[in-house]
């Protein structure tokens, strides 16, 4: 009994957590927001990844919390940098 009271003293601490990644990308109108949108889609597919996104007219939010950093990790994906790509080739 002691072991599991022990056990769960241990647990209970604070635990250390990778941060968040977030990136904001700002689009000059919503057919550009949109377009990237479904290259997000496209791009998710493919590398079966999904973030965190949400989205308005003219902007896109997208968040990697530390267990996508480590899946990511995980696959060598280049999935960021794919991302940040698309989101480069919409602002021109």
């Amino acid at each position: 009994m002691n072991a599991v009271k022990d056990l769960n003293a241990a647990s209970s601490g604070p635990q250390e957590r990778l941060p968040t990644l977030n990136w904001r990308f700002e689009f000059g109108s919503y057919v550009q927001t949109r377009h990237f949108l479904d290259q997000m889609a496209d791009l998710s597919k493919r590398e079966d990844f999904y973030p965190n996104v949400s989205f308005g007219k003219t902007y896109v939010n997208i968040s990697i919390d530390a267990e996508g950093q480590a899946v990511l990790a995980e696959c060598k994906t280049r999935f960021v940098g794919e991302m940040e790509a698309l989101a480069a080739m919409e602002r021109t």
